[in-house]
């Protein structure tokens, strides 16, 4: 039950903050200059078949380059937000389709080698809020 409440506590603050940085529009997919909104998409990261499990996530197979590409990808404006609960990495895309998003994460050296693997998911934001303002009880 606890795990239950965690999960669903992490997964609102990604909502909320996505809603609070602009990511998502309540009103539709088409922004008022008329140009389609990216999409939203979950991108779960998992260890791979070749973690090394005495190793520290610093210490592994291309760990550094997999750190390097997720800060190129989040510069370029494609990671919305990031985040890691449990043993597991939370990357929220905005991207055109979940094939962008598979070409973006295919690039990663990490995944070619096993290191990590991922799963791409749609995210429908469907209750909207705001992350990272004071609230006065």
């Amino acid at each position: 039950m606890r795990t239950s409440i965690k999960l669903l506590s992490i997964f609102s603050i990604f909502v909320l903050a996505l809603w609070t940085h602009g990511a998502v529009s309540e009103a539709s997919n088409v922004s008022s200059d008329n140009k389609v909104k990216q999409k939203l998409f979950a991108v779960e990261i998992k260890v791979g078949s070749n973690w090394d499990k005495s190793k520290s996530p610093s210490e592994q197979r291309f760990f550094k380059e997999h750190s390097v590409n997720l800060q190129q990808l989040r510069k370029a404006g494609h990671i919305v937000m990031g985040a890691r609960y449990s043993d597991i990495g939370l990357i929220i895309f905005s991207a055109n389709s979940a094939d962008e998003v598979k070409a973006f994460m295919e690039k990663d050296p990490s995944m070619s080698a096993g290191t990590f693997k991922y799963e791409v998911h749609p995210l429908n934001v469907f209750y909207p809020g705001m992350v990272g303002t004071k609230r006065s009880n």
